[in-house]
């Protein structure tokens, strides 16, 4: 079932004009974004972990979602867990190999709108060298002009899972998990 999508939150961002018709790009804001990830450690925990360092682009039409797309390039080498040691050897060749990889990319193929602002986001992750499909559970938090600085900007919280081994990424399973659940939480400012 198709929703209604947000008229009044289009009116509020400043797309009601009839140029609103296309859609329109924002970046994303990477003081206001967290990458997510965690990974099941031998039973006991699941350990999460982040990415620093991360760009993003986003075509959004809000009248037709279906005609939206993101772009999304993370850089491998800033994977960050709290513990340099382990992220030592995340970053090299037994895992991550950030050295031969410094990039995973992220790119959009399909965008299908779902009830109360949720959108099902289909692409192509690269990591590692290998590029598998994956879905992206988004929602919709807010669309409006920024309190700070009236720039109009996007709130979107997702969630998606992969299998590291489809990437060749094999090392310690299953003692460290093969499935890597990703959560996002990304604000998006209209570029000008």
């Amino acid at each position: 079932m198709q929703p209604k999508l947000l008229p009044t939150v289009f009116i509020a961002i400043g797309v009601a004009s009839s140029s609103s018709m296309a859609a329109e790009a924002y970046k994303i804001d990477t003081k206001h974004a967290d990458l997510i990830f965690s990974v099941e450690h031998a039973g006991f925990t699941h350990k999460r972990g982040w990415f620093r360092d991360f760009e993003g682009l986003l075509q959004f039409d809000a009248t037709k979602p279906e005609n939206s797309k993101v772009d999304v390039t993370v850089k491998t080498d800033s994977l960050d867990t709290a513990l340099p040691a382990r992220d030592q050897d995340l970053k090299s060749g037994m895992f991550l190999d950030s050295a031969k990889y410094p990039e995973m990319h992220f790119e959009s193929t399909k965008v299908v709108a779902a009830e109360n602002q949720s959108l099902r986001i289909e692409g192509n992750l690269t990591l590692h060298g290998v590029t598998k499909p994956i879905t992206l559970n988004a929602k919709l938090n807010k669309a409006g002009p920024n309190p700070f600085d009236k720039t109009p900007t996007l709130g979107f919280s997702a969630t998606g899972e992969l299998k590291r081994s489809e990437f060749g990424i094999a090392t310690f399973i299953p003692m460290i998990g093969d499935l890597v659940e990703i959560t996002i939480e990304a604000e998006f400012r209209r570029e000008p």
